[in-house]
């Protein structure tokens, strides 16, 4: 659902190990860790002891009723152990430890009518686990009601605090959040006037099995609401930052959060990065503006930012995606929870999409307790399926969320990690030498960025220029940070595991160029390319058509990871039947507010005089630092008014130089 300015409605324990199989789907369903063993008649007590200790498992069932032994073995051992006990002479026969399904289907009214969780494959997740009620989700939002039946149930309980006292009895600094805690009223209620929070909730986790309403995709575990939004629809810093300190500190595993368009705040990011560091996964809406540039929270590094889909896999038509987006989930006409005990069969945005995966992530947390949110994380994105379409290609990072692979994958009966692929670079050019009057002023280069997924170990990376590798400083599932030294060459190249994963060219020059990690048209264009077209003079054209509905051809691009002060805007670009035509350069000023509630300042102004490529230098205005955002980005939007019905634009580069 749509936040104006944050959020404003659019229709819109230890335990036991889980049971998961021991080999990619389809395929029978086996306990991970355990065996059962069939010792040879002839087989003597103490070599079959022997036997066990060398193969690392322990009896956990001796059945001499029926001559049969159920040992337990490392869970990546499985499938080695069975192997050496079938081949022991100490045994008779080793098999896996197979599992039944319950023949049951949700009993919930409105189950047959959620999508949703048929294409997220919940219920064969709920196979391994449907959660479990030490595993606490925090929904930030507009509040709950926590009397609806089908939440009231998972609705956390503070333990240490006494209902209706007045008392802070655990000495939290909240009196009497029994419940939860409503930042803006200061209070323990959590009255609900938008309903956006109860149905948030819901998708979440509602209960399983009432014979009533909905089901929730994690309907075992714990709801810890908390009210972030006012009468107005606004969710203030001031409110979400101490509610995301609150989830943290009450031991929260995952965070949901289904809203976007907050201000880029420093406080912000902190207090993700405090949950972060606290072990909490959060989640966050990516948006529903139809556009590539980046939203906050969604955007942090340490959030997991999801798109939305529809039952076709197709992007929603209202969605945000880009490099920044990682995975997408439903949400178009999900069924959620609504306040005073009914529901709703339309909940749709990706405000919808993001409680999705935080109840998938959830299960996750509930099937391995010791898991890490990195842990919980990795395995989302690395058992998603990729998505692309026409026109705007692989439209999020890793694809589509599955709960039932992620399991897979979280608990090791599936291997490995997504292929690596580079989304960008940053910079693509320049050297370490600017202008200064007359002279030439040096100065550090800034780290080379590759930004991508699947780059983590134990593959080597290599990043070398023009040959020479260079020094690796930093590297993640999703970044390596270079030493770029000497300020560039003539190429740039990335392997991985030995192997060629990317390649580019490098143009000396003052000052550090950096290119859009995104772009898009809007409406009814058609546009194709993105950073590898944008990023040099090389023949290689970003394209956008006309947009029917405005009249106009209009494009969007971002320009990510930014280091220093931009300074210009240097593009290469052609203009098809629009002589006559105006084309115009905005930045986005983030003095004026955060986006999009702020305004774009235009850069440049030019008439079409002909069809023939242009490259145009553009001189940013004073005080250009107000261009980028606390996250090093800069929003340009470029549009060609008054052209013909086919009027196109094509460019070649455009790049942002940074000093």
């Amino acid at each position: 659902m749509l936040p104006l300015p944050v959020l404003t409605f659019l229709l819109a324990s230890g335990g036991a190990p889980a049971l998961l199989p021991a080999a990619l789907e389809p395929g029978p369903v086996v306990h991970p860790t355990r065996l059962w063993v069939e010792p040879a008649p002839d087989a003597s007590a103490s070599a079959l002891r022997a036997l066990h200790a060398e193969l690392g498992a322990r009896v956990v069932l001796d059945l001499a009723r029926i001559g049969w032994l159920c040992v337990e073995v490392a869970p990546a051992e499985l499938d080695e152990a069975r192997a050496a006990y079938a081949a022991s002479p100490l045994v008779a026969r080793a098999t896996f430890d197979p599992a039944r399904k319950l023949a049951h289907v949700p009993n919930d009214s409105l189950y047959p009518q959620q999508w949703s969780l048929d294409r997220l494959h919940c219920p064969d997740a709920w196979n391994v686990t449907r959660g479990v009620s030490s595993v606490k989700v925090a929904v930030i939002d507009t509040g709950c009601d926590v009397t609806h039946p089908d939440l009231a149930p998972n609705v956390w309980t503070n333990p240490g605090e006494i209902a209706g006292n007045g008392v802070d009895d655990d000495s939290n600094g909240f009196v009497d959040d029994v419940r939860g805690w409503d930042f803006v009223n200061g209070d323990g209620t959590l009255e609900d006037l938008f309903g956006h929070g109860t149905g948030c909730a819901g998708i979440v986790a509602a209960r399983q099995d009432d014979a009533f309403g909905m089901s929730g995709v994690a309907p075992l575990c714990t709801l810890v609401p908390l009210k972030a939004c006012n009468d107005q629809g606004l969710l203030f810093d001031s409110y979400v930052v101490p509610a995301l300190l609150y989830a943290a500190d009450r031991g929260c595993r995952v965070i949901s959060m289904s809203f976007y368009g907050d201000q880029v705040t420093p406080a912000e990011r902190a207090a993700i990065d405090y949950c972060w560091a606290h072990g909490a996964l959060p989640v966050a809406a990516a948006g529903n503006d139809a556009q590539v540039l980046p939203y906050y929270p969604g955007a942090y590094a340490n959030v997991l930012a999801v798109a939305s889909h529809g039952a076709t896999d197709q992007r929603s038509w209202f969605s945000n995606w880009g490099s920044w987006v990682d995975v997408a989930a439903p949400g178009e006409s999900t069924v959620a929870t609504q306040p005073g005990g009914g529901w709703s069969t339309s909940f749709t945005g990706t405000s919808a999409a993001a409680p999705h995966v935080a109840g998938v992530a959830a299960l996750l947390c509930s099937a391995l307790p010791t898991a890490t949110n990195a842990d919980v994380r990795a395995a989302i994105e690395d058992s998603a399926t990729t998505l692309t379409q026409p026109m705007i290609g692989t439209w999020t990072s890793y694809g589509r969320v599955d709960a039932r692979a992620a399991l897979d994958r979280l608990l090791g009966n599936t291997p490995g990690s997504k292929r690596a692929r580079v989304l960008f670079t940053s910079p693509v050019a320049g050297g370490s030498a600017r202008a200064s009057g007359a002279s030439a002023v040096f100065g550090p280069a800034p780290e080379l960025l590759v930004e991508g997924i699947g780059l983590e170990p134990p593959r080597v990376a290599r990043v070398a220029v023009d040959g020479v590798a260079l020094p690796i400083l930093a590297r993640g599932r999703a970044e390596i940070a270079a030493n770029l030294g000497f300020g560039g060459g003539r190429r740039v190249e990335v392997e991985l595991g030995g192997s060629p994963l990317f390649a580019g060219a490098w143009e000396r020059g003052t000052g550090w160029l950096y290119a859009p990690s995104d772009a898009n048209g809007r409406g009814t264009a058609a546009w194709s390319g993105g950073f590898e077209e944008l990023a040099h003079v090389d023949g290689r054209r970003f394209t956008c058509s006309l947009d029917t509905n405005t009249g106009r051809v209009f494009a969007q691009l971002s320009v990510r990871k930014v280091r220093g002060v931009p300074t210009t805007i240097e593009w290469t670009r052609a203009c098809a039947d629009s002589i006559g035509a105006v084309e115009s350069v905005e930045v986005y000023d983030w003095s004026t507010w955060s986006y999009p509630y702020g305004s774009f300042v235009n850069v440049a102004t030019t008439t079409v005089t002909n069809a023939s490529e242009r490259s145009s230098v553009i001189v940013l205005p004073a005080n250009p630092g107000r261009f980028l955002d606390d996250e090093g980005t800069l929003y340009v939007q470029i549009a060609v008014t008054g052209g013909g019905a086919n009027a196109a634009i094509a460019i070649d580069a455009l790049r942002v130089r940074a000093e």
